[in-house]
């Protein structure tokens, strides 16, 4: 695997800002417990990205059909597939249950036009806080300073409703 593209997920999602990949790191230990308070096994909470070993890989992320079709299809995303954007990627940005699945096809439409390399790089910054800690899609205050940050929890909401 490519080190470089780990974070990408094959949905047009940043692995690097998922929770269930922060809390694999010291300074994320609190969303770590926060996991296991909604009653996750600690081991099924950490990841290392969708393109992770298996053995790190969130439960969801495992089975997803995205990623197996990509896959098969010897694609890097699935933005780059010539049916996109399928019913599959549709249904999976208006999951009931995630917000963060709302910005996918925006998403995918940049990193097509962007390339990986760059995509990756606006998403490391744009969930970074301006001290430098990475923060997660949720948290609304940075760990380390106390900053409030700007993330789904405050942006996408009203998406939802569009």
């Amino acid at each position: 695997m490519d080190d470089t593209l780990q974070l990408l997920g094959y949905c047009g999602l940043y692995c690097g800002a998922c929770n269930h990949y922060r809390s694999s790191f010291p300074e994320g230990i609190f969303l770590l417990n926060e996991g296991i308070k909604q009653g996750k096994d600690q081991n099924s909470f950490t990841c290392k990205g969708c393109r992770g070993e298996i053995a790190y890989s969130h439960p969801g992320c495992e089975i997803c059909e995205i990623k197996t079709c990509a896959e098969a299809q010897g694609i890097t995303h699935c933005g780059l597939c010539i049916s996109f954007p399928c019913e599959t990627i549709i249904e999976f940005k208006y999951d009931d249950c995630h917000i963060h699945h709302l910005d996918v096809v925006d998403s995918l439409q940049k990193l097509k036009e962007k390339g990986s390399e760059s995509w990756l790089k606006e998403q490391e910054e744009q969930w970074t806080c301006v001290c430098g800690m990475p923060f997660s899609w949720y948290e609304t205050k940075c760990s380390k300073c106390g900053a409030g940050l700007s993330t789904y929890s405050t942006d996408l909401r009203n998406k939802r409703n569009q």
